[in-house]
């Protein structure tokens, strides 16, 4: 299954297209597209329209997983952000898409095991997900780019992955604690070697 991620923005948005077998994750595409300050909001919404429309075209996405709006921002740039998820959704609907879409608290924590993951974990943990790597010497959005695969991989985790069975988790907790200690196991050692 492929799914074409999404960090909506304005200036910039990350993309990402990943597949899915139901065990694995690949990177298929990802990258950004990128509005010109200079340009009215208008032009740029068209844009973010036209090249989304593009992607879907392209890629046959299944489905299309997108960041949803964050709050702590000021409202000038919330505003700004919800007109592009609306051509976002637009340019979906217009291709017969189906978008879902997580909170980034949601996000953080399927893809790194924390809500409270830093902007470097989710790179770290998107980088060994899918072994994709910033192009060394060139000016990049990684961070959004990265932010549109985390979407698209906390899609395929929550929808097509299978869950870790009560076992593994039971087990994976067993592991981290520290085993008990037991007067048979202490060993003793002195001046004698004993």
């Amino acid at each position: 299954m492929k799914i074409l991620g999404i960090d909506p923005g304005t200036a910039t948005i990350g993309i990402g297209v990943i597949e899915c077998d139901g065990t694995t994750l690949s990177a298929i595409d990802f990258g950004w597209i990128e509005t010109s300050k200079d340009d009215g909001a208008g032009k740029r919404l068209v844009k973010i329209h036209k090249e989304i429309k593009e992607l879907i075209q392209k890629h046959q996405p299944d489905v299309i997983a997108i960041e949803k709006l964050f709050f702590f921002i000021n409202a000038k740039t919330a505003m700004a952000v919800a007109e592009s998820i609306g051509v976002i959704k637009l340019a979906a609907e217009s291709e017969d898409m189906v978008v879902e879409s997580y909170a980034p608290l949601q996000i953080k924590l399927v893809v790194t095991g924390s809500g409270k993951a830093d902007k470097t974990m989710v790179k770290a943990a998107v980088r060994s997900i899918l072994k994709v790597r910033s192009p060394k010497k060139k000016k990049t959005h990684f961070d959004d780019l990265c932010d549109a695969l985390a979407v698209a991989i906390c899609y395929a985790r929550k929808n097509l992955m299978p869950a870790p069975c009560e076992d593994e988790v039971k087990s994976k907790k067993t592991l981290k604690k520290k085993p008990a200690f037991s007067g048979k196991n202490r060993i003793r050692r002195g001046k004698g070697g004993r």
